[in-house]
C-alpha cells in the first residue's frame, strides 16, 4: 500500500447520547454499529467548540479553540490546517457539503480543499447557514463524494459534512422512524432558530420533546448515508487503502436544562455548557484495519491531525490516535458576536446572560467515567460523566477554575494567523424568525398540554 487516502466524515449536529453505537434506546446507527466491528470506537470524545465554525476549524488545525478563538467575523488564513499538508504533499483535495461554513462562507476552511462541492452555485447568492435542503440532501453529497474518487488516480482526502440531522429536517420516510404528524406540525410551525422564542420565554423549552424523535429519524438517515458511502469506496477497492474517521463537529440539544446558575438550557446548539452539545461520536478505521476496538479513554478531536500524520506515517490501526494528552482537554467558546449578540438584545430581556464565554475542563476518570468542571461567565459547576449521563459531583480532581485551565492552554498551543473580515465580509443572511406567529403556537401548545 503506497500513501493512505484520507476521509472525513462529520454527522453534522449528531449528539452522543443519541447513537444506538453508544446505547441510545432507538436504533439510529445500525451501520455505525456494524462498522465500528472493524475499527476503533471511542465512548468519551469531545469536541472543541459547540458550533461548526470553531469546532472544524479546531478539528482541521489541531489547535484548540480557547488557541484560535476563531469567529464569525475572522478568517483562517491559508496554509495552516492538515488538509493543506496533505495538498502540499501531493494529495488530491476536496470538501462536499452545503454547510457554508465550509464552502462559502469567507472564514477560509474552504481554502484547503481544491474541490468545494456545495449546492450553492454562487458563493455571492448565500442563504442561511442551514435553510430547508430544496430537496438536495446528504445522498447527493455522497454520491458526489464517490464519483469524485473515481476521478482520482493518486492520493486524496476528502471532508463529507452531512447536514441531514440539523433543523430543519428533510428526512425520507424511509428512515423517519419515530415521527409523527403531531411532531412534524411542531417542526414545521417552529421557527427555523426556534431557540430565540425558548431565550425570549416565547416558548417553554420542553416543546423540543417534540423534535426528539424527528432527529433520531434524521440521524437514521445520516446512518444510512454513510453506509452508502462505505459501501461504495468497498467496491471500488479503495476502503483498505483509506484512514476514515467518522465523527461530529458538535451535538445539539432540545430544551436541557442548565447546570451553570445562568446559562441558558441547551436549545439547538452554539449556547451552553451541557453534555449534549460537546460529547460526539467518534469512530476512526485506520488503513487496512480490521481488528474492533472500544476505547473508553477521555478523546479530543483536536487530534485528527495527529491521526492523519500517524497513518501517512505508515501505522495502519488507530490504536489511540484521539486520546487526549496527560489525560485532560478542553472546550471554550468566545461571547457571541454578529448577529447572534443582537439577538441576545432583540428577544431577550437579559442580554449579557447570552453572551458569555463558556469554558470547559474534562479529565479522564475509571472506566468509561470522565470528570468535568465548566464554567458560564463566571459560573462554574463540576459533574462527572458516566456514559452518557452526566450527573453532579461534589468534587472532581480538576483543582483549578476553568477559565485558569483555558488560559494556560491558549498561551501553550500553536498560534494560527487569523485576520478580521472586511467591513461587510460576513453578512450573510439569518434565519427568518420574524413573522414568528406567537399567538398561534401558543394555541397549539396549550392544546398538546404544554402550556
Amino acid at each position: 500500500m503506497g500513501r493512505p487516502n484520507v476521509l472525513l466524515v462529520v454527522l453534522d449536529c449528531v449528539r452522543a447520547a443519541n447513537t444506538s453505537l453508544l446505547g441510545h434506546r432507538r436504533r439510529t446507527t445500525p451501520f455505525l454499529e456494524a462498522f465500528g466491528r472493524e475499527a476503533t470506537v471511542y465512548t468519551q470524545a469531545r469536541t472543541t467548540a459547540s458550533w461548526s465554525l470553531p469546532a472544524h476549524a479546531s478539528l482541521f488545525t489541531g489547535v484548540p479553540s480557547e488557541g484560535h478563538t476563531l469567529r464569525i467575523t475572522e478568517r483562517l488564513q491559508p496554509g495552516q490546517t492538515i488538509f493543506d499538508f496533505l495538498r502540499d504533499e501531493g494529495y488530491e483535495t476536496g470538501v462536499f457539503t452545503e454547510n457554508p461554513y465550509l464552502t462559502v462562507h469567507p472564514s477560509g476552511l474552504s481554502d484547503s480543499f481544491e474541490t468545494v462541492v456545495t449546492e450553492r452555485p454562487d458563493s455571492t447568492d448565500v442563504d442561511d447557514p442551514s435553510e430547508t435542503r430544496n430537496g438536495v440532501d446528504g445522498f447527493w453529497y455522497a454520491d458526489e463524494l464517490t464519483e469524485w474518487v473515481d476521478e482520482q488516480t493518486g492520493s486524496w482526502a476528502a471532508c463529507l459534512n452531512l447536514m441531514d440531522a440539523h433543523m430543519p429536517y428533510a428526512t425520507r420516510d424511509a428512515y423517519d422512524e419515530w415521527g409523527a404528524d403531531l411532531y412534524w406540525g411542531m417542526h414545521d410551525e417552529l421557527p427555523i432558530k426556534w431557540e430565540w422564542s425558548v431565550y425570549g420565554e416565547q416558548l417553554p423549552p420542553g416543546v423540543g420533546q417534540l423534535l426528539e424523535p424527528l432527529y433520531d429519524g434524521a440521524i437514521r438517515q445520516t446512518d444510512a448515508i454513510l453506509e452508502r458511502v462505505i459501501t461504495d469506496l468497498k467496491a471500488r477497492g479503495v476502503l483498505d487503502d483509506t484512514l476514515v474517521v467518522i465523527t461530529s463537529d458538535h451535538g445539539d440539544g432540545f430544551g436541557e436544562p442548565p447546570q451553570a446558575a445562568t446559562e441558558p438550557p441547551a436549545v439547538m446548539h452554539g449556547m451552553g455548557t451541557q453534555e449534549e452539545l460537546f460529547h460526539v461520536p467518534l469512530v476512526v478505521r485506520g488503513p487496512g484495519q480490521t481488528e474492533s476496538r472500544r476505547i473508553e479513554s477521555l478523546a479530543t478531536l483536536s487530534r485528527f491531525p495527529d491521526a492523519v500524520l500517524a497513518a501517512f506515517d505508515g501505522e495502519a490501526d488507530d490504536a489511540g490516535w484521539f486520546v487526549a494528552p496527560d489525560g485532560q482537554t478542553t472546550a471554550y467558546q468566545t461571547p457571541p458576536t454578529g448577529q447572534t449578540a443582537e439577538y441576545a438584545e432583540q428577544y431577550t430581556d437579559e442580554p449579557d446572560r447570552f453572551r458569555q464565554p463558556a469554558s470547559l475542563v474534562y479529565r479522564d476518570g475509571p472506566g468509561d467515567t470522565v470528570y468535568k468542571r465548566a464554567a458560564w461567565g463566571e459560573d462554574e459547576y463540576e459533574a462527572v460523566v458516566r456514559g452518557r449521563r452526566s450527573e453532579p459531583s461534589d468534587g472532581t480532581p480538576i483543582d483549578r477554575p476553568p477559565s485558569d485551565v483555558v488560559a494556560d492552554s491558549a498561551e501553550q498551543s500553536e498560534t494560527l494567523e487569523i485576520t478580521q473580515l472586511a467591513a461587510g465580509e460576513d453578512e450573510m443572511a439569518e434565519y427568518d424568525i420574524d413573522g414568528f406567529d406567537d399567538v398561534d403556537l401558543e394555541s397549539r401548545l396549550e392544546r398538546l398540554g404544554y402550556l
